[in-house]
Formats: C-alpha cells, sequence, structure tokens
C-alpha cells in the first residue's frame, strides 16, 4: 500500500538539500516534543474518535440529549428558531454530501479527466457486454438479465459509491451463488423443475415457461434482499463482519469455487449436453461417460478462442503500447465467432455448433420494470443465498475498492460502500436484475485505461443501454464456446494454488484450513463451501480468542530487560519468580484457560525452580468482566494457600479502575501492583528477602522457648516432643526453601522498604535487540577503571567491529566510603567482519573470555552470571 501511494505521489524530495544546511549522515537527531495546546488537541481528537467507533456511544449521547432537553431551562439560553433552522439545514446538507458523491466528483471533472472516463467507460462497456451474458449463463438465467444487470446498479452505483475506479455487475462468483443456492429451492415451487433441474437453462425454458418465469423472479427477488441486508448491515455498522473470514479460508473457497464455474464451461466447448451440477465429481463423471460424443469441430474453435484470450492478456501485460488488447480480447472473439457463424452455415447446419440464438435469441428493449417478482413469501427461501451473496459480494468489493484507493490516494468508508452496493442491488431489483457485486477483471481494466472520477460507471452504463435497444439482435449467432472461452479465462486467475504454496511455507495451520475450504467447495458444493468456510474461520476467532497468548519472559544477564522466551536465546530466569506476559484482555471465555495455563506451568517448575512469586505483565490486558475478576480472585487465593504470591506489573489506568471498583486491587494488597515488570521483580526479592528473615527469627523463637531436648526428643513429654518435631520440620523446609504461607498479620510485619536489590556481576548478549549488531550487556557491582580497554582488545583480537559503546556509571556503592561510582553498565553493539551478527559458538567464546577478564579485574568473590 505505501509503495502503490508513493508510486502515485512520486519520490519524496527533502525541502533543504543536505548540501544546503550542512546536514551529515552521523550527525545525532534530537527528538523533540509537540507543544502542549496541540498535543492536548490530538489527544482530545483521538479520544472522541475512540468513542464514536463504540456502537453504544450514539445511543448514550442521545439518550443523554433527551435528560438534557426534559430539564427546565431559561429562556434566555434557548436558541432562536432560526439558528436551530440553520443548524438542521447545515446538518443535512453535509450528511447529503456525504452520503451522495455524485455531487462532489460531478464538481472535479475537467476535460481530460471527461476524456480518460469516457475511454474507460466505453472499454469497460465493450468488455462487460460478452461477460455479462456468460454471467447470467452460469446463474441460470437467460443472457438478457446478465445485461440487465451490469446496467442499472452501475448507473446507482455512480451516484452512490466513493470508489472512483470500481466497476460494478454481475461476477461469476456471485452468479454461481445464485445457481446453486436457488436450484434447490425451487423444487418447492415449481412441480415441474424436479424433472429439469438438470438440464440446461435453454432446455428448462423450451420445456416449461412456468418455472423459468420463476426461477427470474426467485433471482432478482434475491437481489432486493440482498441490498436491504447491506443497507441494514451499514445502519447497524456491521461492515467489520466480514473481517471474520480469514484469508485461506476465502482464498480456498474462492479456488474451488472458480474450478466449479470452469468446469461447468466445458460442456460448451466440447459441444456435449450435460447435466448442470455445483458438485465437481458429478460435472467431471458425466464428462468423462459422454467425451466419446465430442464435437471436434467445437472442440477446436473453442480452443483457439481459449488460447487467443490468454495469449491477449499475457502481451498486454508485458508490452504497455498493447494494454488495451486485453479488456478488448472477448469483444474480438465475439465479433470473429459471430461473423464465422454467421457465414458458415455448415458450422451451425453439420457440425451442429450451438449458438445464443439457437432457441430464440435475444429479446432487445429497455429493461423491464420487475416489481412482480417481489413475493416476500419467498423470503425465507432465498435468505441463505443472499446472505452468501451479501457476504462474499461485499468482502469481494471492499477489497477490489480499498485497494485502488490506496493506489490513487483517497479514503474509502466501508459503511458507504455498503450503502452504495445495497442500493444498487434495490434499484436493480426494480429493473430485473440479479445481484451484483465489484468485479476484480473490469475494475482493473478500468484503472488501468486511466478512470478518474465514477463518470466512467455511468458511460459503462450508457453502452449497455444503447446495446439493449439497438444491438441486440448482433449476438444471435454468437456462439457459446465464446462465452465458455470468456468464463474460463476469466475465472482461471482466481485458482490461488501457488497462494497455497506460499501458506504451505509460512504457516502449516493455514494451509490445511485453505485445503479444507477448497475442497468443502469442490465436493459439499457452493453453499455448504461457504459455510464451512465461515465455520472454519469461526473457529479460528474462538479458539484464538479462548487461548489467548500467553509468553513467558526471561531477563537479559547484565540489564533490567525481560523478554519472551522464545524471542531471545540468552536470557535467564529469576529464582523463584515466574514471568508471564497475558497478551489480550480476560473474560469468561479464556479466564480458565489462563488459570490453568499458570497452574501447569508452575507445577512443572517445581523441582527446577521452585515458583515463591508470579509476576502477570498486564500491558494488552485491556479490560476484564466479571467472570474474569473471580478467576483473578481465586487464583490469588489458590496460589497463596500454596506460599504463591501474584505480582500484577503494567496495569492500564482503564483495568486499574476495574479493579478498584471491583475491590480486587483491596484485596490484593496494593504493594502487589508495580509500573514495570523489573519494579516487579524487585518488590517480589525484597519480600522473598524480609519473609525468610521473619521466618528465620521466628523460628528461632520457637526453638528458644520450647523444652529442652538436646539429645533426643523421646526425653520430653508428647505434645512438647510434637512442637518440636514440627518446629523442627519448618526449619527444615525453610532450608529446602519450601515456605509456609504468611498470615495476614506477619505480612504487615515485613520490613520490605529496608531492602536493597541490585543486579550482580553479570555478563549477556542478545542477537534480537538490534537488527544488525549483536548486543553485549555487561554490569560490575564495583567499577573498574580502565576495564573498557580491555574489552574493546578482546573485541580487537576477534575481528570484531564496535558500533557503539555506552557506560553508565550507577550511584555511590552499597558502604559509600569510596568516592569512584561503585555500580556500572557497560553496553556494546558489535558486528564481525564477516558474517554481521555473532553466531552461538562464537558469543559462547567471547562470554568466555568476558568472564574471564572480569574475574581477573574484579576483586569479589561474587561469580559471573
Amino acid at each position: 500500500m505505501h509503495a502503490a501511494a508513493q508510486g502515485q505521489l512520486g519520490p519524496c524530495q527533502p525541502i533543504f538539500p543536505a548540501a544546503d544546511v550542512g546536514l551529515d549522515a552521523t550527525e545525532p537527531v534530537e527528538i523533540v516534543l509537540l507543544s502542549e495546546d496541540r498535543s492536548q488537541q490530538a489527544a482530545h481528537i483521538l479520544q472522541e474518535r475512540g468513542r464514536k467507533s463504540r456502537p453504544m456511544h450514539k445511543a448514550r449521547q442521545i439518550l443523554a440529549c433527551g435528560d438534557k432537553s426534559s430539564l427546565p431551562s431559561e429562556a434566555s439560553s434557548r436558541p432562536s428558531l432560526s439558528a436551530v433552522l440553520s443548524e438542521v439545514q447545515t446538518r443535512l446538507s453535509r450528511s447529503i454530501v456525504q452520503r451522495v458523491p455524485l455531487l462532489t466528483w460531478t464538481q472535479q471533472i475537467t476535460c481530460k479527466s471527461l476524456r480518460a472516463d469516457l475511454i474507460a467507460g466505453l472499454t469497460v462497456g465493450v468488455m462487460v457486454i460478452p461477460q455479462s451474458m456468460s454471467y447470467a449463463n452460469i446463474a441460470g438465467l437467460p443472457y438478457i438479465y446478465g445485461m440487465y444487470a451490469a446496467c442499472v446498479p452501475a448507473m446507482v452505483y455512480a451516484i452512490f459509491g466513493q470508489s472512483r475506479q470500481l466497476a460494478v455487475g454481475p461476477v461469476a462468483m456471485v452468479s454461481l451463488l445464485i445457481n446453486a443456492g436457488l436450484e434447490g429451492q425451487m423444487q418447492g415451487v415449481c412441480e415441474g423443475w424436479k424433472a429439469h433441474a438438470h438440464a440446461t437453462a435453454g432446455a428448462s425454458a423450451a420445456n416449461d415457461e412456468y418455472c423459468k418465469s420463476e426461477y427470474i423472479k426467485m433471482a432478482i427477488f434475491t437481489s432486493l434482499v440482498m441490498g436491504l441486508m447491506q443497507i441494514v448491515a451499514m445502519v447497524l455498522r456491521m461492515g467489520f463482519l466480514v473481517t471474520f473470514l480469514g484469508h485461506p479460508v476465502t482464498s480456498g473457497f474462492t479456488s474451488g469455487a472458480a474450478i466449479i464455474i470452469g468446469l461447468s464451461q466445458v460442456k460448451y466447448m466440447v459441444g456435449v449436453h450435460l447435466p448442470k451440477s455445483q458438485y465437481v465429481y458429478v460435472t467431471v463423471y458425466e464428462l468423462a461417460a459422454q467425451i466419446q460424443d465430442t464435437k471436434f469441430m467445437t472442440l477446436l474453435l473453442g480452443s483457439a478462442c481459449l488460447v487467443f484470450l490468454f495469449c491477449a492478456k499475457e502481451v498486454s501485460r508485458r508490452y504497455p503500447r498493447l494494454s488495451l488488447l486485453g479488456p478488448l480480447a472477448p469483444l474480438l472473439c465475439c465479433a470473429a465467432g459471430t461473423i464465422l457463424l454467421w457465414l458458415c452455415t455448415p458450422l451451425r447446419e453439420t457440425y451442429e455448433v450451438s449458438y445464443v440464438g439457437e432457441n430464440g435469441g435475444i429479446t432487445p428493449g429497455i429493461f423491464p420494470v420487475s416489481l412482480d417478482a417481489w413475493d416476500f413469501s419467498n423470503f425465507s427461501k432465498v435468505l441463505p443465498t443472499a446472505l452468501s451473496c451479501c457476504l462474499i459480494g461485499y468482502m469481494e468489493s471492499i477489497a477490489i475498492g480499498k485497494n485502488l484507493a490506496a493506489k490513487h490516494g483517497y479514503e474509502l468508508e466501508p459503511g458507504q460502500e455498503l450503502l452504495a452496493l445495497g442500493l444498487a442491488n434495490v434499484v436493480g431489483a426494480l429493473f430485473s436484475s440479479y445481484p451484483v457485486t465489484g468485479s476484480f477483471s473490469r475494475s482493473a481494466v478500468n484503472n488501468a485505461t486511466g478512470a478518474v472520477t465514477q463518470l466512467s460507471g455511468l458511460i459503462t452504463a450508457l453502452v449497455i443501454v444503447c446495446t439493449l435497444l439497438f444491438l441486440t439482435r448482433l449476438f444471435d449467432y454468437l456462439p457459446d464456446f465464446v462465452l465458455a472461452a470468456i468464463v474460463i479465462s476469466s475465472v482461471a486467475p482466481l485458482v490461488a494454488y501457488r497462494e497455497a504454496g506460499k501458506l504451505w511455507r509460512v504457516k502449516k495451520q493455514d494451509f490445511f484450513l485453505w485445503v479444507a475450504a477448497f475442497l468443502g467447495t469442490l465436493f459439499l458444493g457452493v453453499l455448504q463451501g461457504i459455510a464451512l468456510a465461515v465455520g472454519l474461520s469461526m473457529c479460528i476467532v474462538i479458539y484464538e480468542s479462548v487461548r489467548p497468548q500467553i509468553t513467558i519472559l526471561w531477563r537479559l544477564p547484565g540489564t533490567t530487560i525481560y523478554r519472551n522466551l522464545k524471542q531471545e536465546s540468552s536470557g535467564a530466569f529469576v529464582p523463584n519468580v515466574f514471568i508471564a506476559r497475558i497478551g489480550s484482555s480476560i473474560y469468561f471465555a479464556n479466564a480458565f484457560f489462563i488459570k490453568d495455563w499458570l497452574r501447569a506451568r508452575i507445577s512443572a517448575l517445581a523441582q527446577i525452580n521452585r515458583t515463591e512469586y508470579i509476576v502477570l505483565e498486564m500491558t494488552a490486558v485491556v479490560s476484564v468482566d466479571s467472570t474474569a475478576l473471580h478467576v483473578l480472585e481465586d487464583l490469588v487465593l489458590d496460589f497463596r494457600s500454596k506460599g504463591v504470591q501474584i505480582a500484577f506489573a503494567m496495569v492500564g489506568n482503564r483495568l486499574d479502575r476495574t479493579f478498584r471498583k471491583a475491590g480486587l486491587a483491596n484485596f490484593v494488597g496494593e504493594r502487589w501492583f508495580f509500573p514495570t515488570v523489573h519494579d516487579a521483580v524487585v518488590g517480589c526479592l525484597r519480600h522473598q528477602k524480609a519473609k525468610r528473615k521473619l521466618l528465620a527469627s521466628t523460628n528461632r523463637e520457637r526453638a528458644n522457648s520450647g523444652p529442652t531436648c538436646t539429645l533426643t526428643l523421646t526425653d520430653c513429654g508428647t505434645s512438647e516432643a510434637s512442637m518440636a518435631e514440627a518446629t523442627l520440620e519448618t526449619m527444615s523446609d525453610l532450608e529446602n526453601g519450601m515456605e509456609l504461607p504468611l498470615s495476614r498479620s506477619q505480612e504487615d510485619l515485613l520490613a520490605i522498604e529496608d531492602n536493597p536489590v541490585h543486579i550482580g556481576n553479570e555478563i549477556g548478549s542478545s542477537n534480537d535487540v538490534h537488527h544488525s549488531c549483536t548486543v553485549i550487556f555487561i554490569n560490575l557491582l564495583e567499577d573498574v577503571p580502565m576495564i573498557m580497554g580491555d574489552i574493546t582488545a578482546i573485541f580487537q583480537r576477534r575481528g570484531l567491529t564496535v558500533c557503539r559503546a555506552n557506560i553508565e556509571a550507577m550511584g555511590d556503592g552499597l558502604s559509600g566510603k569510596t568516592s569512584r561510582p561503585r555500580r556500572a553498565a557497560h553496553v556494546y553493539h558489535i558486528r564481525s567482519l564477516h558474517s554481521g551478527k555473532l553466531q552461538e559458538d562464537e558469543l559462547r567464546e567471547l562470554k568466555a573470555e568476558l568472564k574471564e577478564l572480569v574475574h581477573q579485574r574484579v576483586h569479589s568473590p561474587r561469580p559471573i552470571s
């Protein structure tokens, strides 16, 4: 998207050349602050935008206005009638301009843009004529209804649509959904439909005009229902629902549907009559059973037409001067096929090449009014089909529209697109149109031929109107194999086999989702395939929501940086402290998973690093519900009963308010909330030291106050012996680190603030902190003069370049008896002259040499970590 926008805007040029102002690439850049007033304005705008994006904001605003209006107010504070009318007029005009883009783009038309839109509109108009006829055949409708669908909806979208290059009309995917969805419903509407369910559209029309008429009415009524659903979705702001359809499942469904569409046209390429079916195995079986009846002349001509279409696309892609050959190729095939069949009578009579006018041709005339098709008793029958068309159609249209908008540098509002498409389908249903949406191929041609405004869509519609009035008879001798070749060449790019290979390399889970949607569409049917795709998408959403990402954090030695265990390979755990980051908000569906996850990890570490403290980093937790609050409370109680404390780090303001309202902050204790993870770790270690000190003094007091039993426990009384035994067990548990939970009164006696916590002598490294350098961290409890020279000498001996070095002195030391800084933190960004970042074995050897150096230079009994 950025690259496309940059290509439209041209390369970025600096306002002042570097040579004029003396800028140097190595000169540091100062981070400046926006002024306080502008910062406050920006914050206010963003907060208002956030409130308006919430669904209940407008309802609360209306209720608040109602409450204010019900309060008595003084006459002086009431606005005058003229002011109210002026405000209403201003808001109404603003709303009309926003909802009717025609009022905006007509003012931007220039001679240059008019010429560009005229060329684009004529090109797309010529292209859509054979395409619309082919797509109507896929939908099981007469050819003329494809032209109707390409006319009126395009006019309506040009008035209400925001996309300047989107071409709206019949598309292959929606046509297939119409045929697959309505064919099964026709058995309950028309008694004779069952006998013709597997006949071609022409045979069905010849045998039963009533069934054909009812089928057409249901297709038109589906357009009405689909349009109403899109308008309601706009009002309720439900356009976000299409985001629940993941890319792998939509790509798999589209690929499977494209193969079904292509196979449905093979019968016209080989000249045999096959039963119409949405199941690929039925089509393949019937084709194999009748392969001996293939008409080789039809196959030869159809193959030549298909090869020409593919070659024309490739030539127009490679050679910009011949870019019009691609969109004009279908019309050239139509013209050549029509002339050939008209002049060569043997092709029609001897070789039996089928053509459009074989069963009566196309009726000339303008699109008829179709109010009689609005039979709401069929609502439940067309609802599943309308819902499928609405979902797939809007997803396809908004994807194309946003892509084109990004290329040309303008914004596209999803709600307005829903309104425009809904009105296009509703108005189209008034004039014999079946469901439409944005077309990939025609929108690409519209953009490539230079469309600037929505005027190109109006010109396309005018081309169709002229064709309906004056040129329909020219299509009587149009061969069926030409229309079939046009469909096959149009849907072939939709089979995303390369995408499947990419998903296999990137993420196996997405690949299996793609395969499931692909095979489900092929073998279960189109509607069942889209239901499977939606179901898989919802399963993914639910799975990811119920199982939020929880990452385990450990510390980079020598730093106060805590990073993901999987992301950073050279970290270290803090003894007795377990740190985890919750990756999403906590609510009823995932709260128990988080609880069980923590229990399982703490139990697994019991023998290696027994946990006394759990630090939960809550940055990503935006909100919690009542179930989550109860689960957190139970979690704290459960772990405290086992002697494990839970600390919360980086709790946001919204979450903190919820905790305080629910009383969880008081229940947990204010001392267990910290601004950063490192502060939480420091707090836990201070608490640990104070707790052990208190328990040790308590045990000594118990031992001193008990009976004198220096030799054996049997020399004392039974109760006294039991007390002494319990005391000794407690002291043994303390020595082994198995501490008992403290009571509330004991917690209050802890002198936590008196315990200093600091990082020891440590050497750490990371290849993930910087994109091109290995970072070495060295923390020294006592700063050593001139040690930096020894460290850089080690780097030089190993052929390493120091890109950046930083030394920070910390404080005066623990004893305060020396004048030099007692602590120092060294950070070095280094690179190998050969391989850039250091490899694992190089890092291991370098750290060993640095540890040996620090041992020699630092006079401290503390080991190097």
